[in-house]
């Protein structure tokens, strides 16, 4: 059941022009979350990603969007001397994990991989319907990560009772409340629909 991807050209519309800088006090600031419906072992772990998310987007991408892939079968992977974990860097609005060989490799292969994107600008320092949309559209992805530039993160995660078909239906709601949307607060609420009602089909979302 896909949607119509003229329908998602406006989302990026609610971005800010002004690029938010990485400073080392956001940087240290990012918190240990226990994220739901992933392994304890994986938490410090996860930390550790989010704040290389802001240290290689402000070292080696001029502050602009960086994506981390990590596999949840990293300590297997591991031992096997294979790649558990992979870098893709974007522009300053956007950037598309699987434009990397190597994060393609773990979202198109790993049973459950976990992405890991950095944002830049200060509005979206929650998950976005295109964030959203990239949970739903590969089956491999279990949660989305996204760590703004001032270091605040929020999360979508897949749970057991994960419904793609009623997933796919509210984001559809979402992107037609978008598209009619006639201000920023409108397209705001639009990504709030989405993630107001994603527990109805078995998606967590939190913020921190």
């Amino acid at each position: 059941m896909a949607i119509d991807n003229d329908k998602l050209s406006d989302l990026e519309a609610n971005k800010r022009n002004r690029k938010v800088e990485i400073t080392e006090l956001a940087i240290s600031k990012i918190p240990f979350i226990k994220y739901c419906e992933i392994p304890e072992e994986h938490y410090i772990a996860l930390q550790e990603i989010a704040k290389e998310v802001l240290r290689i987007s402000k070292s080696r991408n001029n502050g602009n969007e960086v994506a981390i892939t990590y596999d949840l079968d990293s300590p297997s992977l591991a031992m096997q001397g294979e790649h558990y974990i992979a870098v893709a860097f974007g522009d300053e609005n956007s950037v598309d994990p699987r434009s990397d060989t190597a994060s393609n490799h773990i979202i198109m292969s790993a049973k459950g991989s976990v992405v890991v994107i950095s944002h830049n600008h200060p509005n979206l320092s929650k998950i976005s319907l295109e964030d959203a949309m990239y949970l739903l559209q590969y089956a491999s992805i279990k949660m989305i990560v996204v760590v703004t530039n001032r270091g605040h993160i929020s999360y979508v995660v897949k749970t057991k009772k994960y419904n793609r078909t009623g997933a796919m239906e509210i984001m559809r709601e979402a992107v037609d409340r978008h598209n009619h949307a006639k201000n920023l607060k409108e397209k705001q609420d639009a990504s709030a629909y989405f993630m107001k009602n994603c527990y109805k089909v078995g998606i967590i979302y939190e913020e921190h």
